[in-house]
């Protein structure tokens, strides 16, 4: 059965097709994306079609997601299209964005260190990751309040094991004394500690030292 072929028939069978379809591929993971895509291509839809393929009630949060990930657009009053893939955002940096936001807005004592914090001390402009698609954030936060950020970072779906290869994770470094200041906005450990942070890792950081000390960034 071809999933493509859902153009040819009601919504109802539609549904229908996606159950036998998730069926037959019960190892694979259908999103809503999927759906919307398979279904509606890049033409209109209204989020009561939506309701009525998905038999989600919760279709405006739904379409609110979609649109943040840049997946949907709104045309009209609740009418959408889903994004050709040349007119979609880099959501990577959505993701990274959001999870960067979330991070600041904690109402815990926090800083930027790591990779993070030279970041910020250069004005964004000194940048490192493992890969294009993935980024990791070095965040020192106090050792007792440990259990409350892991519990705080879940809460916003975002990853703190390290076992991630794409998107984002928290890097969180235990400290019994955390020494923050804010720079451009956000928090991060202070100058004298950033500078040292480099010196020690020369071949990281290599010529962000003297940029950072003479205020000029790269």
């Amino acid at each position: 059965m071809d999933l493509n072929s859902c153009q040819q028939v009601d919504l109802a069978g539609v549904y229908v097709m996606l159950k036998y379809k998730s069926r037959i591929y019960r190892n694979r993971s259908l999103t809503y994306s999927d759906v919307i895509i398979s279904r509606f291509g890049e033409n209109e839809f209204t989020a009561k079609e939506l309701v009525i393929l998905t038999e989600n009630s919760r279709s405006a949060k739904l379409l609110s997601e979609l649109k943040m990930r840049g997946i949907v657009e709104r045309v009209d009053r609740g009418k959408y299209r889903v994004l050709p893939l040349s007119e979609r955002p880099d959501t990577r940096i959505i993701e990274w964005r959001r999870a960067r936001n979330i991070i600041i807005n904690a109402p815990w004592k926090k800083a930027w260190t790591g990779s993070t914090t030279v970041e910020v001390w250069t004005n964004g402009r000194y940048k490192i990751s493992p890969n294009p698609y993935l980024r990791v954030f070095h965040l020192s936060v106090l050792k007792p309040e440990l259990d409350k950020w892991r519990k705080y970072l879940r809460r916003f779906g975002i990853s703190y094991s390290g076992k991630k290869r794409v998107g984002c994770f928290v890097d969180l470094k235990r400290s019994l004394k955390v020494n923050s200041t804010i720079v451009a906005g956000e928090p991060a450990i202070t100058k004298g500690e950033v500078l040292k942070l480099i010196r020690n890792h020369p071949g990281i950081y290599a010529g962000t030292c003297e940029l950072i000390e003479s205020g000029i960034s790269i």
